[in-house]
C-alpha cells in the first residue's frame, strides 16, 4: 500500500515541477536507485588550479563530441 502511495505521490510531484533534473530525481528516487553522496566542499585554491587546467580545452572536447556522434 505504502509503495502506491508512493508512487501517486511521486506522480504528483512530478507533474508540478517544470525542472527536468528535478522530475528525474524524483522518478530514480522512486524507482529506488538514487543514491546521495553528499557533497565535499572543495579547496578555492584546488579549484582555481582546476578550472585553470582545463582552460581551452572546450574545442578539443567539441571535436571529440563531433567525432563520436559521426560514428556508425
Amino acid at each position: 500500500m505504502n509503495s502506491v502511495a508512493n508512487e501517486i505521490l511521486d506522480a504528483a510531484v512530478d507533474a508540478d515541477q517544470s525542472d527536468p533534473r528535478t522530475r528525474l530525481r524524483s522518478r530514480a528516487q522512486a524507482a529506488g536507485v538514487l543514491r546521495e553522496v553528499p557533497a565535499q566542499r572543495v579547496d578555492p585554491a584546488r579549484r582555481r588550479s582546476a578550472v585553470e587546467a582545463m582552460r581551452g580545452i572546450g574545442p578539443v572536447l567539441d571535436d571529440l563530441l563531433d567525432e563520436e556522434r559521426d560514428r556508425p
